[in-house]
């Protein structure tokens, strides 16, 4: 199982973009989604467990983009 640690977040990050990320990639529903966004904005880092690790990649992939500083832990 993959880890993804989410760890702040960048200026101009997209919060909409990110929850729907969550969604669709790990199956994760809005509410937990917003939640996630919501404490990764109070600087709570956030943990991730994903039991696929080439799409735990994607996922870190995809969250950099939109403005997530966060890493991978195998």
């Amino acid at each position: 199982m993959a880890k993804i640690v989410l760890e702040s977040w960048r200026e101009g990050i997209k919060g909409v973009s990110f929850v729907k990320l969550q969604k669709e990639i790990l199956g994760i529903d809005l509410k937990e989604g917003k939640t996630n966004f919501d404490n990764l904005l109070e600087d709570i880092q956030i943990i991730l467990e994903i039991d696929n690790e080439n799409l735990a990649k994607y996922f870190l992939k995809e969250a950099d983009k939109l403005g997530i500083n966060c890493k991978f832990i195998k």
